[in-house]
């Protein structure tokens, strides 16, 4: 698998981690809301983990436009490639969001309408999405080895104590807008949350050293 192509399908798996598990604890098992959460951080940092591992020396295994963005600020990846990696990791996700659907019987294509455009929301996201880049930067400078268990910890741990559950990334992000369901973020809100997330790939970029 060439580092394009990794980048692609890790986006995609990490998006049907999100919504795939949403909608079976939701629909399928009528699981009560504090397991749906709980489900989708153990599934989320698990599949973190395995793809890290996997491409992290294929592609860097970025899977997050704002992880690219502060590699490319950072002189770690040209610009040609951070721009392809982008948009495959963009559409990865939306991919990943329409698959979900079609496994799970729902429309391929909605819009949400869930508003998360308040100001704690906003402050969440910039607090995930700092403290992920800020796992990545150091852990890439002192301990390489430990980053898929760093990055897949945080992001556990991020979806439970933040109170927009820890998007912290562009491509998740604008891929949760095709989803109508309790995962979904509407066009607005994700444009706020996009923004949230580049400012601080832009910021972390310039506090770490490279």
């Amino acid at each position: 698998m060439n580092k394009y192509a990794a980048e692609f399908y890790g986006t995609f798996l990490l998006l049907i981690a999100i919504t795939g598990t949403f909608h079976l604890l939701n629909n399928v098992l009528i699981a009560p809301p504090y397991l749906i959460v709980l489900s989708i951080a153990f599934a989320v940092g698990a599949i973190l983990y395995t793809n890290i591992t996997l491409f992290m020396n294929i592609s860097g295994a970025h899977f997050n436009p704002a992880v690219t963005f502060m590699m490319y600020l950072r002189g770690k990846i040209n610009q040609s490639d951070a721009l392809i990696y982008s948009i495959l990791q963009i559409l990865g996700g939306i991919l990943g969001v329409i698959f979900t659907h079609l496994m799970f019987g729902e429309n391929i294509f909605s819009i949400s309408n869930i508003d998360r455009s308040s100001n704690f929301l906003i402050i969440a996201e910039l607090l995930a999405t700092s403290g992920l880049l800020i796992v990545i930067a150091v852990a890439e400078k002192k301990n390489p080895e430990k980053i898929p268990a760093t990055v897949g910890l945080f992001i556990m741990s991020a979806t439970l104590f933040t109170s927009s559950t820890c998007f912290a990334n562009p491509a998740v992000t604008l891929s949760r807008i095709f989803t109508d369901s309790g995962v979904g973020i509407d066009p607005y809100s994700a444009l706020l949350f996009f923004v949230s997330q580049i400012v601080c790939a832009f910021i972390v970029s310039k506090i770490i050293e490279n």
